[in-house]
């Protein structure tokens, strides 16, 4: 009998190390339930799908005693989930919680697991969105439904809010803002965006609570050129013009630029790192002279964390799709590519633009901002205009400092910082009307989650997830409670 139990145990052990995942929980937490749940649904955009989690979310709320609407858009199939908990005693205007539900495709041939079957190996949750942002909408989820299930005295009503579009589209938060506000007018907001990092013992070393964010906008390059055969190239090829278009953009030098919310969140950065790298991130945030800041931007994008700290001092030029061409004999007459943009707060996008086409230095090279809906490029540009002069949320602010306070008392000894964010969110709308919003992607990751997120094998860490949604309950707690 010991023997066979041996060999069975023996047995599992190859099963597991040959098939890379690890064996079924026992029993997983509300948080990781919900969340292989929102992965199982594929809500990659384009199309996006939303609906489907809308769908998902609005019995287990309702059951609660959320008020529960679904939002249909022009789209077929896109939907945003406003789901609000009515305050028992309001006093103050909603806390709105916002993640999205969309998310981005997928390579499938580069993945080790099903993309989309929420897969638990190890101490991870993979699956498209996991991180981005499915799993902090889960804990958002679960944050909210234990409040209601508690039902503790509320000064003010809790709004979640499952979003369409955020990975781009026509329908997103602005549209909804400009078609539905009195459904999401809030006083406050919680949304995506900072970082938090682990500390490689079970806790964080570094939490970012995100004012501000950078901009996306993307443009189109088109270049045309002599069609024939492809046995005599000629000097006018579209194909060359592009490639050698997108290596200039490949070998920018952008100057770096230190905005106050950056300046604050290096300096915290310096403070949990050790070495060369903290003395680099003192100086790039003190040195008044743009030849050391440049050296020094230089120096720390070719370390630990440099894509990170790269975005979080220069604007961004980076290719992300390139066509052109049909047959293999055959010179195309035409080719494109799309360079996205990334733009500090208050960088406007046309000096952008005239920048870009200074670094191709080719007039032939056409370069289009790409649109959305039936926005011109004109109206396009004005609305990044104004977004660019967003100031970053206020940081005395009682839900502020009790993310500051709640996330020192989830992990000890972290760093907590006003962040910006290196990326985009949804945010813009609530920002833009005056409502602070703070952003927290709530689960410390390691650099290589982080590198994973959009990419291939994307996951979250269990332990970090449930850790994260006990931090967000007790900031609803405090938020939404009656005093």
């Amino acid at each position: 009998m010991h023997r066979r139990i041996r060999l069975a145990a023996f047995a599992s052990a190859v099963a597991f190390l040959a098939g890379g995942a690890a064996p079924a929980r026992a029993q997983d937490s509300e948080v990781v339930s919900l969340l292989r749940d929102l992965v199982r649904v594929n809500t990659s955009n384009p199309p996006g799908n939303e609906a489907m989690v809308a769908e998902l979310l609005r019995p287990r709320l309702q059951a609660l005693g959320f008020q529960v609407e679904i939002v249909p858009t022009p789209a077929a199939g896109k939907a945003h989930l406003i789901a609000r908990l009515p305050a028992t005693a309001p006093t103050e205007q909603p806390l709105l919680l916002a993640g999205h539900a969309d998310v981005v495709g997928v390579e499938r041939p580069l993945w080790t697991v099903d993309p989309f079957a929420g897969v638990i190996r190890g101490d991870r949750l993979y699956g498209r969105g996991a991180m981005d942002f499915k799993g902090g909408l889960a804990a958002f989820t679960v944050a909210a439904m234990r409040l209601a299930r508690e039902g503790v005295p509320r000064n003010r009503d809790l709004i979640l809010l499952a979003e369409a579009d955020e990975e781009g589209g026509a329908y997103g938060t602005t549209w909804l803002a400009e078609n539905h506000w009195s459904k999401i007018d809030a006083g406050i907001s919680i949304n995506e965006g900072g970082w938090i990092f682990e500390d490689g013992d079970g806790g964080a070393r570094l939490m970012g609570i995100t004012t501000i964010d950078k901009s996306s906008l993307s443009v189109t390059f088109r270049t045309r050129g002599t069609s024939t055969h492809s046995s005599r190239p000629l000097p006018d090829s579209a194909l060359r013009r592009l490639v050698r278009a997108l290596n200039r953009v490949e070998h920018y030098d952008v100057a770096p630029r230190i905005t106050p919310t950056a300046r604050a969140y290096l300096r915290a950065w310096a403070k949990v790192s050790t070495g060369r790298t903290a003395r680099r991130l003192r100086a790039i945030t003190t040195t008044r002279r743009a030849g050391v800041r440049r050296r020094l931007a230089d120096r720390l994008q070719r370390g630990r964390f440099g894509e990170l700290y790269d975005g979080l001092v220069r604007n961004i030029f980076v290719p992300t799709i390139v066509g052109g061409g049909f047959r293999a004999n055959v010179l195309p007459g035409t080719a494109e590519a799309t360079v996205n943009m990334r733009m500090l707060p208050g960088q406007e996008p046309r000096p952008l633009i005239r920048e870009l086409r200074r670094a191709v230095d080719d007039p032939s090279v056409e370069i289009t901002p790409i649109v959305s809906g039936d926005a011109t490029v004109e109206e396009t540009l004005d609305a990044y205009d104004v977004r660019a002069r967003q100031a970053p949320s206020a940081v005395d602010t009682d839900l502020f400092r009790t993310l500051v306070r709640e996330g020192r008392r989830q992990w000890p000894g972290v760093e907590v910082t006003p962040a910006l964010f290196e990326a985009g969110t949804d945010a813009a709308p609530w920002r833009g009307r005056g409502i602070p919003v703070y952003g927290v992607y709530p689960y410390p990751i390691s650099h290589a989650d982080l590198m994973a997120m959009h990419g291939n094998d994307e996951r979250v860490p269990i332990e970090g997830l449930e850790q994260g949604t006990d931090m967000l309950t007790r900031v609803l707690r405090e938020a939404v409670g009656t005093p």
